[in-house]
């Protein structure tokens, strides 16, 4: 509903333009071979991330956060990157640039450009004209004096600034075509600090009032085309920019952060977010108007006299540049000059594994979203989340199972993992594993990592096992946690280890020889020769796949597969071989300066697949790969997610792990679960049980597509709800890859089913 503004109507008018500001070209790439899906963040709650720097024809934005260069943008689409950012001095569509010792002014509107040379001992000031430049220069005490230089189309070159004596320091506060408002201390002890108005057609600085309380000075004061608003605490007035002597006395309810003068009206801003509403107060006493909902950054004049900013307007959510000014009446007028896009919700610390990919959203709040990728074909993602869990009252720990403390991590089978630090510790801290199960609804448990620690990285998860790596008394060790038990396995004296499945990897001697530890028994089960004729110093384990190099500074970097026994070198040690990487089933990805690679090593020959970079100068800001399947994830500046993926033959579908009890009893729900952690997504699977005494096969359970773990209850009865005999079983899981890549899988192990009953009355099938 829109607000009444009174008898002196403020109109509403459409917007100048349509939607103008068109986002910065992505620098040209590939298109990844093995395709490619994207997910925009949703707007955020906030205002975007720019800044308005000069209002003319065009609007020149900065980004709040560097994120990309400042750049001169029009109602028509256009968009101009500056020279030199938001310049030395600016006049609407003009932005005067220091080159060398030349002023360059260049007119993004029209594209002309023009250069002042320098003079001796002159310092360029932060104001022009359309035909001079304003320059200072000290004199032989060190005051300083303001002097007018003539541009091209000006026949004079330099006119010294009259009516005003030697400055000891003076700043521009606001300019325009006509003059600049000047804050300045006189020179010497009894040098006041004065206000004055620069008037460049006479070369003259025009003294303006002094605030009462003597010795004290204006708070605000902002420049207009007839008025300038002057503040002091909670009293404004307006002076005349012809005759500085007419005063007009200004009610203002309220301390305002910044001020402008637009017709007869005075535009303040309280800088209050509690109360963000910008207002109008007339020089005639009567009541103030509401003119913009809201304000992020400051009040800008424009070229025609106007007061624009970055702004909504009439409770819309939608920010836009917005400009105030005043009809031939009187009137105001607030015109939508150009539309901005919103601002990207933040997203952090993502993960994905089995084609589930997770993300935590900082915005009003805290959450942390899941998503669905595709296992098959060229990657696709679910554009709503398909579960998210929120910071609230009632649960204070949803943002902690994807923290920004050591990585997050996605265990495979429908769990993420984060970590956090006691009261906010930064070295030798208390950590605390967050679990958090990624469904509605889903549980959050914790455990606790033993002694205080310094600079904690989780360095895999998989399935009920997390692999940690951190500082215990300064020595580098490495913690193996059972998140299902809730309990520390191990603190091993060495960081190079992999983990995959129930197996850790770690080097046995110096020779390249890495040995497996079954978790579940904690014997080696197996060996494996890199042929690296070298220790591991940075290790990874993924399947067959397994990566390593010999010293700290990459030397003998290398990829190699046991199955084939084809050791593939990487090609790192040119790049940066301290940047992240990560192996991934059959390729390797690594960031190098923000350009993340994507090295597919499936064929047995390395291949430089795909590079992944952010928006002309700026970096990746966050990635992460699937260890159980061929997708690359990762956030660009925009924060939009992008899953690659990648070509080739993926590994043969294998269980990883497994949780089967000898004995299940089926009256006791303690000893009925059983699980089976797979490598990858199946699209459907089937568990079935062989007595081994009568021979007869039931199937006790299938089910359709299931990503990273098969976990059922057997209760003692078969799919078709039929109970089976007690005794000696063979158990056969069956169950078909869902990228349609290797043979069915066939897995087999023994189980006793007792405590199967049948109802009364029936007898044994």
């Amino acid at each position: 509903m829109q607000r009444a503004v009174g008898t002196a109507a403020l109109a509403l008018a459409t917007c100048i333009g349509a939607v103008c500001a068109v986002p910065t070209a992505a620098a040209a790439a590939a298109p990844a071979p093995g395709g490619e899906a994207t997910l925009a963040s949703p707007p955020s709650a906030f205002p975007p991330y720019l800044i308005l720097r000069a209002a003319g024809t065009g609007m020149l934005m900065s980004d709040r956060y560097d994120r990309e260069p400042t750049s001169w943008r029009s109602a028509d689409g256009r968009k101009i990157p500056s020279d030199c950012g938001a310049g030395q001095a600016r006049l609407g569509d003009e932005v005067a640039c220091t080159v060398g010792k030349e002023l360059k002014i260049r007119n993004y509107a029209s594209g002309a450009t023009e250069s002042v040379p320098a003079r001796e001992n002159r310092a360029w000031a932060t104001a022009i004209s359309p035909t001079q430049v304003l320059t200072s220069e000290k004199d032989a005490d060190g005051h300083w004096l303001l002097h007018l230089l003539g541009r091209a189309n000006e026949s004079r070159k330099d006119v010294p600034v009259t009516g005003v004596g030697a400055m000891s320091s003076y700043a521009v506060l606001d300019s325009d075509a006509r003059g600049a408002l000047v804050e300045y201390w006189g020179a010497g002890a009894e040098g006041k600090h004065r206000h004055g108005l620069l008037d460049y057609a006479t070369a003259t600085m025009k003294e303006l009032p002094e605030a009462s309380g003597g010795g004290s000075t204006y708070n605000h004061v902002g420049l207009g085309s007839k008025w300038i608003a002057m503040v002091q605490f909670d009293k404004a007035v307006m002076v005349s920019r012809t005759d500085p002597a007419v005063v007009r006395t200004v009610a203002i309810d309220k301390y305002p952060g910044r001020v402008l003068a637009v017709g007869d009206w005075l535009i303040a801003d309280s800088g209050d977010a509690s109360d963000p509403v910008v207002k109008a107060y007339p020089s005639d006493g009567s009541a103030p108007r509401p003119v913009l909902d809201q304000l992020d950054g400051p009040l800008v004049l424009g070229a025609d006299g106007s007061a624009c900013g970055l702004s909504t307007v009439n409770g819309s959510s939608r920010w836009a540049v917005h400009c105030i000014s005043a009809d031939a009446q009187g009137a105001l007028r607030v015109q939508e000059a150009l539309a901005v896009p919103a601002r990207p919700a933040d997203r952090r610390s993502i993960a994905i594994a089995q084609g589930d990919l997770f993300a935590l959203h900082v915005d009003s709040t805290e959450s942390v979203l899941g998503y669905r990728t595709s296992v098959s074909g060229p990657p696709s993602i679910t554009q709503a989340p398909l579960w998210r869990c929120e910071r609230s009252k009632t649960d204070l720990f949803c943002p902690e199972a994807a923290s920004r403390l050591g990585g997050t991590a996605a265990t495979g089978d429908g769990r993420i993992v984060g970590m956090s630090a006691a009261n906010g510790c930064t070295s030798r801290c208390a950590v605390t594993v967050h679990i958090r199960d990624a469904r509605t609804g889903g549980a959050h448990r914790t455990v606790k990592l033993p002694g205080e620690l310094s600079h904690v990285r989780i360095v895999s998860a998989s399935g009920r096992y997390l692999l940690v790596s951190a500082e215990v008394e300064d020595v580098a060790r490495s913690l193996v946690v059972d998140i299902d038990a809730g309990k520390v396995l191990d603190i091993k004296p060495t960081s190079a280890a992999g983990l995959w499945g129930s197996l850790l990897w770690q080097p046995e001697g110096d020779k390249g020889v890495v040995a497996a530890t079954d978790l579940r028994t904690g014997q080696v089960v197996r060996r494996v020769d890199l042929q690296s004729g070298c220790r591991p110093y940075e290790f990874r384990a993924n399947g067959d796949w397994f990566y390593s190099t010999c010293s700290a500074d990459g030397a003998g970097a290398a990829a190699y597969q046991a199955q084939t026994g084809r050791r593939i070198p990487l090609p790192f040690v040119a790049e940066r071989p301290l940047g992240p990487l990560a192996l991934g089933d059959g390729y390797v990805v690594h960031e190098n300066y923000g350009v993340v690679s994507v090295y597919n090593l499936r064929s047995g020959v390395l291949v430089r697949e795909h590079q992944a970079s952010g928006y002309p100068g700026n970096n990746i800001t966050d990635w992460a790969v699937d260890r159980f399947g061929g997708r690359l994830a990762y956030l660009d500046q925009e924060e939009t997610l992008h899953v690659v993926g990648v070509t080739g033959a993926a590994s043969q579908l294998a269980v990883i792990d497994q949780n089967v009890p000898g004995t299940l009893d089926a009256k006791t729900a303690g000893s009925r679960q059983a699980r089976w952690w797979l490598s990858k997504p199946v699209s459907s699977w089937k568990l079935m049980a062989r007595n081994k005494t009568s021979g007869v096969t039931t199937v006790v359970r299938t089910g359709g597509e299931t990503r990273g773990v098969v976990d059922l209850t057997w209760d003692g009865k078969g799919q078709t709800g039929r109970v089976v005999l007690n005794g000696a079983y063979e158990w056969t899981l069956l169950a078909t890859p869902a990228d349609g890549q290797g043979a069915p899988l066939k897995a087999t192990g023994s189980v006793t089913l007792t405590g199967a009953a049948f109802a009364a009355g029936r007898g044994r099938p």
